[in-house]
Formats: C-alpha cells, structure tokens, sequence
C-alpha cells in the first residue's frame, strides 16, 4: 500500500514497469477520446461558420446582449429593415422619404464630416434618427438634447421606471428597466421636446409632473419631434440599451416601447459603425497559411496532449497554496485605468473622477447627501472664489476630445479641489 501511496503523490515507481500492451491499450483508450473530440469540435466549427457577430447590440448576434431578434420582429410587423456596417450603404439609405436611421451603439466612432452627412439626409427628408444609450455623442448630432449631469452624485434609482409623460407609446409600454443614464434638453423650454421614464428612487429628487430639476425635462426616453430651425429632424433617444438586447426586449414594457418608436416610418435602416476600415494592419504571417494546415495544428494540438498526459510524470507532490489569495487593491485600480486608456475612454474617466471629487468637497464642505452637483458647485465657487463658469466647465460640463484636453481638465479639477480646506 505505502508503494502505491508513493508513486500515486511522488511519480517514483517501487514496482516493475508496466508491460508494453498494457500501456497501448490504456493510449488507445486516450486516442479515441480525442479522436472523438477532435471530430466534434471540427463539427462545431462547421455547424457555426455562418453564425452572425457576436458583438454587442450587433443587429445579426443571436447572444444575450445582441439585437437579432428586435430586427427580425421588426421584419415580421412589415418594417423595411436594412442592416449594414458600411457608412456609404446607410447614409443611402436614410436619404430615401419615410425612414427611419437607427445607429444602436459606436456613434462615437463617426467622424463629425459623417455625422454632417447624415442630418443633412434626414433633414432634407424630414427622416428620424434613432439611438440607443449614445452618451455624450448625443451632442454631436443635435444640439437639443445633451446627458443629465445635475443627480446627486448619491442618488440610487428605482429598478424600474414609470413613463411620466403623455408619450402614447410610453403610456402603452409602462413599467421599464432603469439604465445607467438619464437625458435631458439641452437649453430649458426646448419645444417639440417630450421626456418620459425619469429616475426615482433614493437620493433622487422629485418634483411634481416627474421632473427630476426644476425647470428642465429629464428622462430616459426622449422623443424630439424637431423645431423651425433650418437642419432641425426628428431625434428619439432611448435611454437603455437592456430595452434592445435579445436578453432584454422581453422584459417589463421594453418590446412595446422600442418597437412602436422604430416602426413609425415604413423603412428602419439600422447601423452599425465599425473601425475596422480606418486602421488596416498588413497582412501576417496566418494570412498566408493554408486553411488545412490550422485544421491540421488542431488535431495535433490533442494528440501532443495525449502523448504527455501518457508519457509523462510529476516530480514530487502538488504544490499547495494558502487560500484565499489577498489581492492588493492598488492592481485592481492599475487595471481598470489600463482598460480605460486601451478603450480611449476619456469620457468614462473624466466622470469618474468628478464624481470621487465631488463626495469628496461635499465631504469638506459639511454638504448633505441631498445636495446636487449644483449646490457643491455653488459650494465650491464661494470657497475658492473663482470664476462660476470655470468651475462649471470643469466638474460638469467640459468633454474631452482629446487626450491633451482630459489632462487639462483633471489637472484644473485637482487644482481647485486643493483649494478648499
């Protein structure tokens, strides 16, 4: 028994070796098993090589967080729904009278010359534009609509939200998840303009009518029928981007909601921008490998595999590791900030940033939890005395369009957040 107990945690071999036929039997137990994942695999790959994208709210992903089924139903309920990934195609596309240009993520990868291109589309056909969740690039495609800054930084929405608005399709929808952002008129008594789904919950203020600051018209839907101005065309924003998903659409008044908005005109033209045009990398060297001879590397990748596990021995007993393993936070803060430079997430950043830097003058400056980016604003102009506006620029409204720019402005942040005691 100790014999085995010895070879079992060392390798080491007390007894005589193990006979050649022996062995080939065990192998070819092993030689079949990979045999068959070998050919399983290489079935999987077949049966999956017209499978559509898998990237998010892609409008061919069948995945969780894909919109597949949003468009197919928007096909079955009559919609002319073209999909495309190339710039040319769309902006063709929503030239045509009664269409509708859905871009539901990326807008940020358009340039302004492309973004140019299609409000002159729209306007020129009185066509609608459509996004989902688009950020502060909303700004880049009209100047009626910009993202709600003026939360307490504390606030903690309801799961849900009630419409709040005489919207009809909101009305009809209902109850619908709460996302991640709220939007708002750009400038106050903006005509034509109709809010619905505002936040409410903890930490967030209400006033009668569902507003959540006096004067302004927030919420997560916004339907902007257009004004008198020259260039001006419908715009319809929808908040959250869970409302879409093939995970999502199901939920609470989501399909009710998005599939009244995107059906208003007879024709959709959904977008997907890309970047993959404006970077084009020279070829590799895979580029110039035969296909059978991946297919080949991948049925040997299981046999070497198999060759070890067979021939091959551990020196000693297995390494033990006291659990739980204490990760330091510092690498966590170093790793989330190396995904934001990789992405270029300069906006991302910068609100991260106002935000500890707020609780944190808040904090100074004796503020209650109920107190609003305004009022620590407010806050911070009568301690340091400096200019409203520049304090303004840089806690909320500033964007950076470069990385030159984020810099600037963090360093005046951190500035100013020294000179409050």
């Amino acid at each position: 028994m100790s014999a085995l107990i010895d070879v079992a945690t060392r390798g080491t071999r007390s007894s005589a070796a193990v006979p050649l036929t022996a062995r080939l039997r065990s192998a070819g137990v092993w030689i079949v098993a990979a045999v068959a994942i070998l050919i399983t695999v290489i079935a999987t790959m077949l049966m999956t090589s017209d499978r559509g994208s898998e990237a998010p709210l892609h409008y061919d992903s069948t995945a969780r967080e894909g919109t597949k089924a949003m468009v197919e139903t928007l096909r079955d309920h009559g919609v002319d729904v073209t999909t495309t990934e190339d710039f040319d195609t769309a902006h063709e596309a929503s030239g045509q009278p009664g269409t509708t240009l859905l871009i539901p993520t990326k807008a940020d990868l358009l340039s302004q010359g492309d973004i140019d291109g299609f409000r002159s589309q729209l306007a020129a056909n009185d066509n609608r534009l459509t996004l989902i969740d688009p950020g502060y690039s909303v700004q880049d495609f009209t100047d009626r609509i910009t993202v709600d800054d003026s939360l307490s930084p504390l606030a903690t929405p309801d799961e849900t939200s009630q419409p709040d608005c005489e919207v009809p399709a909101a009305q009809a929808a209902g109850a619908v998840e709460t996302g991640d952002e709220q939007y708002a008129e750009a400038r106050k008594g903006i005509q034509g303009l109709s809010t619905c789904y505002p936040f409410a919950g903890p930490g967030v203020t209400q006033i009668d009518g569902g507003e959540v600051t006096p004067g302004s018209a927030h919420g997560q839907l916004i339907v902007d029928e257009g004004g008198e101005g020259k260039g001006d065309f419908p715009v319809t924003v929808l908040g959250n981007s869970d409302w879409v998903t093939n995970a999502g659409i199901d939920e609470e008044g989501h399909a009710s909601l998005v599939l009244s908005q995107l059906s208003q005109t007879d024709r959709l033209v959904v977008y997907y921008p890309t970047d993959s045009g404006e970077f084009e990398s020279a070829p590799s060297t895979l580029d110039y490998v035969p296909s059978w001879f991946i297919a080949g590397a991948l049925w040997l990748a299981p046999c070497v595999l198999i060759l070890l596990l067979i021939l091959g021995r551990r020196f000693g007993p297995l390494a033990v590791e006291r659990l739980p393993v204490i990760v330091p936070a510092v690498e966590t803060v170093h790793g989330r900030a190396a995904l934001a430079a990789r992405s270029h997430d300069r906006t991302g950043a910068l609100h991260t940033l106002r935000m500890g830097a707020l609780l944190r003058i808040a904090k100074r400056l004796a503020l209650g939890p109920e107190a609003g980016r305004h009022d620590i604003i407010v806050g911070i102009v009568n301690a340091t005395g400096r200019d409203p506006a520049q304090v303004e620029s840089v806690f909320s409204s500033a964007v950076p369009r470069t990385d030159s720019d984020l810099a600037n402005i963090i360093h005046l942040l951190t500035l100013i957040e020294s000179e409050i005691s």
